[in-house]
């Protein structure tokens, strides 16, 4: 009998809790919920530190893929800092510097994850089994306008893009991994909220919540073709104009320093 994995990191969080919820009632499926702080699950719980690169590779080495078909890794972790560094009103094209902090909370914490799971999986192969791989992870929908305020998260979520594009396009793996990345619109979150405290009832009228977000990549994730591919899912704004918006810095970071409470 066909059955998966589902290994979910950010557990913890709305859209990982989501997904952990979502998986736990499908039928076939083990769920792995990892997180870094305590959490009462009915999925088995892996409890690390994922900046933590022993102590992960030890977890993903514990557990037992033998047997499954498919495994799914969807990657719910990232701090997102806003950068109030830049004050321009046109874009620098001189590299700025790259948080560190938002760049290894995005990309190293998947990294971790992933390389010792890709390497435990190519073992399995050496066996004879013939294991599916899906790499999922989450960007937000303004990455492809290179926004100056968030550089680094941008820049973090850009370079986990190539790593999970260049592992479904290996020729080692024969198609048998397929990579998968959801841009998403603001998001209705605890963090968001605590980042942007002063945002109007209005305002979140239009913040993605959390379950639209498994609902409408769900099938997504599961077909085992095309190897790569990326979505955007948001929650369309009434007369909202992306390409004027996201090009006229002084609107985006008067909006933001003014929901954030700074300035």
């Amino acid at each position: 009998m066909n059955s998966r994995l589902v290994i979910i990191t950010g557990a913890n969080g709305a859209v990982g809790n989501c997904f952990v919820k979502h998986f736990l009632q499908e039928k076939h499926t083990d769920c792995v919920a990892v997180s870094r702080s305590p959490m009462v699950t009915k999925a088995l719980h892996c409890q690390v530190d994922l900046l933590d690169s022993k102590a992960t590779e030890e977890a993903i080495n514990q557990l037992e893929l033998t047997g499954f078909s498919d495994v799914v890794v969807i990657h719910g972790v990232g701090k997102f800092k806003y950068e109030h560094a830049y004050r321009g009103t046109s874009l620098d094209h001189s590299q700025p510097s790259i948080d560190q902090e938002v760049f290894r909370s995005n990309y190293h914490t998947f990294v971790n994850v992933v390389k010792p799971l890709v390497q435990k999986l190519n073992r399995e192969h050496q066996r004879g089994y013939q294991t599916r791989l899906a790499l999922c992870g989450f960007g937000s929908i303004t990455d492809k306008y290179k926004i100056p305020f968030w550089h680094s998260y941008t820049y973090a979520k850009d370079s986990l893009r190539d790593y999970i594009k260049d592992l479904a396009n290996s020729q080692k793996w024969r198609g048998l991994i397929r990579g998968r990345f959801i841009n998403v619109s603001t998001t209705d979150t605890g963090n968001e909220n605590k980042l942007r405290p002063n945002a109007t009832t209005q305002e979140k009228k239009y913040w993605l919540k959390p379950e639209k977000i498994v609902k409408q990549s769900i099938g997504f994730l599961e077909r085992f073709t095309p190897l790569w591919q990326e979505i955007d899912i948001y929650e369309p704004l009434p007369g909202f104009d992306p390409q004027a918006y996201y090009r006229n810095y002084k609107t985006i970071r008067s909006k933001w320093e003014r929901q954030m409470g700074v300035g």
